[in-house]
């Protein structure tokens, strides 16, 4: 600490702006503390991808140097052996097809820069999704990486309900730019909060104020894609019994009574709907139900790769109507997942993208009727319902599904031992079991 704090004495000494200053010394400490701790570094990308709206007003390269750090912890890690005994095939094979259909799309459809900075996104989020399952399934426990995401959730919903009582248009957003954003953070949060209370002598309420603090926070969020995903996992809950029935109760109790609050505390969009429904639909739904429209124009002229990376922000409104109003230039999203990947990377894309989520759920299902323990079923659900909010909105290039995936990987191992294909002692044959 005191070579950090003469460091950041020598360099206003010598005319380096504060920021600069600081930036560097958080950088030097970060590096000092998470570098050698492949636990902590995870959990530092885990913890701090809710709050990355903060992080950029230190460093718009906050977020990636936390990445550099876990991707160097990791492979120090690495190279003193394999952290477990398990092999990372749910992970593996989908991200490498997703990957080399990236680069056929970008190949084919090379769109400069924007393609650029859609390929690095997504190469960063496939490299966080591999090193998080590999940790996660060796010494990092999942329970306690789900603990972090889930009380960082907490944290920004109390700070996106301060921001909705100060700020004027009462809607919450916290730490991040959108408040879908946020409202897709929080969607994966709302099953994971099952796995706060591990001992039955804790106290209950510190446990249901985290859970009224997320759910509210995520109603506040006004987000169609949230309640669409909460109604999605709570109907999943109850009909394969993976949530107790008080806790999808409370869920049910709270989301409604949020919702009135909300609809009658802002009746202003109510009234104007009910009121004039033509005006109001010329507004934001309609506007996005164009944006969707032209998505799947855009597949329709090109649906095997796509028009590549980047385009849909880049082409869209050259798919629009000549007879439509103009449209806000500022909206860059096809508010669709699925709309957005397979205009960009064709259906090909779109289908191996959702394979990335898709075939780590589908063993943590097959491991959850097995143990039925809280964490598969809480996995399971938040990876449910982010899904579903997905096919509403654009987030594909945001934490939680990466993570959610990788979590679930982790937990989705079989319980038995794996049989080695190949090693030092084997010539590669499989001896039948006894």
């Amino acid at each position: 600490m005191l070579p950090l704090l003469v460091g950041a004495g020598a360099g206003l000494a010598v005319g380096a702006s504060p920021h600069t200053t600081l930036v560097v010394g958080l950088a030097a400490l970060t590096a000092l503390v998470l570098a050698p701790h492949l636990e902590w570094a995870a959990l530092a990308v885990i913890g701090t991808a809710v709050f990355e709206g903060y992080l950029d007003l230190i460093s718009p390269w906050a977020t990636e140097w936390l990445v550099l750090l876990l991707v160097f912890a990791w492979a120090v890690r690495r190279a003193a052996g394999p952290l477990h005994e398990h092999r990372q095939l749910t992970t593996a094979v989908p991200t490498g097809i997703f990957a080399v259909v990236l680069a056929l799309a970008a190949v084919a459809h090379p769109n400069g820069y924007p393609g650029l900075v859609v390929c690095a996104a997504y190469a960063e989020l496939m490299i966080v999704l591999l090193v998080l399952a590999d940790a996660l399934s060796g010494p990092l426990a999942p329970l306690r990486a789900a603990r972090v995401y889930v009380w960082s959730c907490v944290l920004a919903a109390a700070c996106g309900l301060v921001t909705a009582v100060v700020d004027a248009p009462h809607r919450v957003t916290g730490p991040l730019a959108g408040a879908d954003d946020l409202a897709f953070f929080l969607i994966a949060a709302v099953p994971l909060l099952l796995t706060l209370r591990t001992r039955t002598r804790e106290p209950d309420w510190w446990t249901w104020a985290a859970f009224a603090t997320v759910v509210i926070a995520l109603v506040g969020t006004r987000s169609r894609g949230a309640v669409a995903a909460l109604a999605v996992m709570l109907v999943i809950s109850v009909v394969f019994r993976m949530l107790p029935l008080r806790y999808a109760g409370v869920l049910l109790a709270l989301a409604g009574t949020s919702i009135a609050f909300v609809l009658a505390a802002l009746p202003h969009p109510i009234g104007e709907a009910m009121t004039d429904p033509q005006r109001y639909a010329e507004t934001r739904i309609a506007e996005r139900n164009d944006l969707r429209e032209t998505a799947v124009l855009m597949i329709q002229e090109h649906p095997v790769l796509g028009h590549g990376p980047g385009s849909f922000a880049v082409f869209h409104q050259d798919f629009r109507a000549e007879d439509e109003g103009p449209a806000d230039l500022h909206l860059d999203t096809a508010y669709s997942t699925a709309l957005e990947v397979a205009a960009e990377l064709g259906v090909l894309g779109a289908v191996a993208l959702f394979g990335v989520f898709l075939v780590p759920g589908l063993a943590l299902r097959r491991r959850w009727r097995e143990s039925r323990s809280d964490i598969t079923a809480a996995t399971l659900l938040a990876l449910t319902g982010l899904l579903a909010a997905a096919l509403v909105e654009s987030q594909q290039h945001r934490m939680p599904l990466w993570f959610i995936a990788a979590l679930a990987a982790a937990l989705g191992h079989p319980a038995g031992p794996r049989i080695p294909w190949f090693d030092g002692n084997s010539s590669g044959q499989v001896l039948p079991r006894k």
